[in-house]
């Protein structure tokens, strides 16, 4: 469901994308209670790339949330994930700010922006579409056999999904 597009002109090594996956994962599964196999996490190296804000260039690191909207999501929870999002990111990456601990230029390690785009419609997959905003629970319900048949067929995401869920119903 969710996709952050982390797009970065700092070089990230594949264990400081790792750790930053995991985390937002982790971030996103407890606020939204989301189970984490449907959370996606893709990198953009866009140091090449060619921005202009103001209409003079600029370079800068950036996350591009697209998530579902709902009643239950306001603006201030939105507001509080971005702020935990440039933490991680601070904790991970940049000396700058909260936490700080990851070394780095500020200035230009910085997180700059992270945007929430509540543009995530629907979607399908493996056959199954996925719930409104609020209607998760249920949803799981309904379609935990099926997540079962796969997980039995082999599909390593199922088999996760399903550990994932047995362990929170436990």
């Amino acid at each position: 469901m969710p996709l952050y597009d982390v797009e970065h002109i700092t070089p990230l090594t594949e264990a400081q994308q790792a750790s930053l996956a995991q985390a937002f994962t982790n971030l996103h599964s407890q606020r939204f209670a989301t189970p984490k196999f449907f959370i996606n996490v893709r990198y953009t190296d866009v140091s090449a790339q060619a921005v202009y804000r103001g209409g003079r260039k600029v370079e800068y690191n950036r996350v591009i949330l697209r998530t579902r909207v709902g009643e239950q999501r306001t603006k201030d929870l939105y507001d509080d994930h971005c702020r935990d999002i440039v933490r991680i990111w601070e904790e991970q990456i940049c000396c700058e700010g909260p936490g700080g601990g990851g070394g780095g230029d500020g200035a230009k390690d910085g997180l700059r922006t992270v945007w929430v785009l509540g543009a995530l419609t629907t979607a399908v997959e493996c056959g199954i579409a996925r719930p409104r905003v609020g209607e998760e629970e249920e949803w799981l319900k309904i379609n935990m056999e099926e997540f079962r048949n796969l997980a039995r067929r082999g599909d390593e995401d199922f088999v996760e999904l399903v550990r994932e869920l047995d362990e929170v119903q436990s």
